[in-house]
């Protein structure tokens, strides 16, 4: 697995170099380097879209297990960062998420089924945000192939998802209980504990009506948020984009990464996405492969000091177990 993960990285890396080099590296740097200070500004507003998946994270759990906004913020970020940085396909962050929570008071069970039940809402709101941007495209784009092949796509991913939803209520978890239990057997970083029950902790989630209609809407927030990023960055680059085709750019780049979610940091995935949508509104190749490197710096800049403040936290951890278990000299 670790193999597959490492050659897929280089693959991603491969495809990256190659498309910003067959147009360019002067002008995709050029495009890049207008930014310029606006990579704080765009870092900080991502903070926005951090708060209100840590809301959504933290109202579909409400009803097992309660702690404050700042425990969900502090592990949203560090969740996210693994994800987008760390050499995992873009789960293992989820699992450190779960982690955060269970040492820090929900339990092994109830942290790992905040997830999944959070996972889950995150997928729907964004499927159906990916279905606005397709919508938009056949209502404003010329280009109504591109449009129809987004659309099938989406519908033969349409029962996928209606299977994953139906098969949680089926037992599949049972199963899930059982690789986490290897998982932790073969990474530290990823014991959790305990987490027998999930399945019937995940039902009684899905139990609480209001907690799943209240983070519906901040994932929501939370994939519209990314619009204005898009917006804004394009706008320093001296380009100026409609709310539409912010919107259609953001939710389509979305979708694409997901789809690529098992390549490490969805290397070359996320440029392919930018570059397709980007020219489809009038972006030339440069400006869209600078507007993903634009985005790869943003999650550098909000990432690395969380993948920082998590190892001292471990770190922390760690010392203080240590010194609880070893006597101290009389």
């Amino acid at each position: 697995m670790k193999l597959t993960f490492a050659v897929s990285a280089i693959l991603g890396l491969v495809l990256v170099t190659a498309l910003i080099g067959y147009f360019g590296f002067e002008s995709v740097g050029v495009a890049f380097v207008r930014v310029g200070w606006a990579m704080l500004l765009l870092a900080a507003y991502d903070g926005l879209a951090i708060l209100a998946a840590a809301l959504a994270w933290r109202a579909v759990v409400r009803a097992e297990w309660e702690a404050p906004v700042s425990l969900f913020v502090w592990s949203r970020w560090i969740r996210d960062a693994a994800n987008t940085l760390m050499p995992v396909a873009q789960v293992g962050g989820d699992i450190v998420g779960a982690r955060l929570l269970a040492i820090n008071g929900a339990g092994a069970a109830v942290g790992s089924a905040s997830i999944v039940a959070d996972k889950t809402v995150e997928v729907l709101t964004q499927f159906v945000f990916s279905l606005i941007g397709v919508i938009m495209i056949l209502i404003v784009s010329s280009d109504r192939a591109l449009g129809w092949s987004v659309a099938i796509g989406l519908m033969i991913f349409c029962p996928l998802l209606i299977g994953f939803v139906v098969a949680q209520r089926m037992g599949m978890f049972r199963l899930l209980e059982r690789l986490l239990l290897r998982l932790e057997a073969n990474s530290a970083w990823l014991r959790l504990g305990d987490v027998s029950g999930l399945h019937d902790t995940i039902l009684r989630l899905y139990r609480d009506r209001r907690g799943l209609a209240i983070s519906t809407i901040y994932h929501s927030i939370a994939w519209s948020l990314g619009i204005g990023e898009v917006w804004l960055a394009v706008h320093f680059m001296g380009h100026n984009l409609t709310f539409v085709e912010a919107t259609v750019i953001e939710s389509m780049s979305q979708a694409v990464r997901s789809a690529g979610f098992f390549i490490p940091a969805s290397l070359g995935v996320q440029e392919g996405g930018f570059l397709v949508f980007g020219m489809l509104f009038g972006l030339s190749p440069q400006m869209s492969l600078a507007l993903s490197l634009v985005r790869r710096v943003r999650q550098f800049l909000v990432g690395v000091p969380a993948l920082l403040a998590w190892q001292y936290y471990e770190g922390r951890r760690i010392v203080l177990a240590n010194q609880r278990s070893t006597p101290s000299d009389r």
